[in-house]
């Protein structure tokens, strides 16, 4: 017996049923897991411009469903970028995830199975920022 098939067998999916007195039944059904793993696609990075704060909320969405966030805020009335901005770093620090600054207005926030690892950027000069580089 191959290891998935232990892990499946042990938290009951397995396809064999030990019925010595029962009739066969008529053709089984496929069985439905009694609990849903986690399952994501694995390399897509979805990148938003949220404009208001229902565009926020759908990216919030993005976050928990663990998907790494790219969000561009360039195009954004700067008070609102920064409501945006607080908005989905509590989401992801409620999430475990990771936040790195890309550029001006342009922010990475990732769910906690995927860690960002950056070389120590130069100072971005632009008087653009939401926030003052130091």
């Amino acid at each position: 017996m191959g290891a998935m098939q232990r892990v499946m067998s042990f938290l009951g999916f397995d396809d064999e049923e030990d019925y010595d007195d029962a009739p066969e039944p008529e053709p089984r059904r496929r069985k439905t897991p009694i609990l849903s793993l986690h399952t994501q696609r694995i390399g897509e990075i979805v990148v938003v411009q949220p404009r208001t704060l229902d565009d926020a909320r759908d990216a919030a969405d993005c976050l928990k469903k663990r998907r790494p966030l790219v969000v561009n805020l360039r195009e954004a009335d700067k008070e609102l970028a920064q409501r945006i901005v607080d908005f989905l770093c509590g989401v992801d620090y409620a999430l475990d995830g990771h936040l790195q600054r890309v550029g001006d207005d342009i922010f990475l926030f990732t769910p906690n199975h995927i860690t960002i690892t950056a070389e120590q950027s130069r100072t971005l000069e632009s008087n653009r920022t939401i926030f003052p580089v130091s």
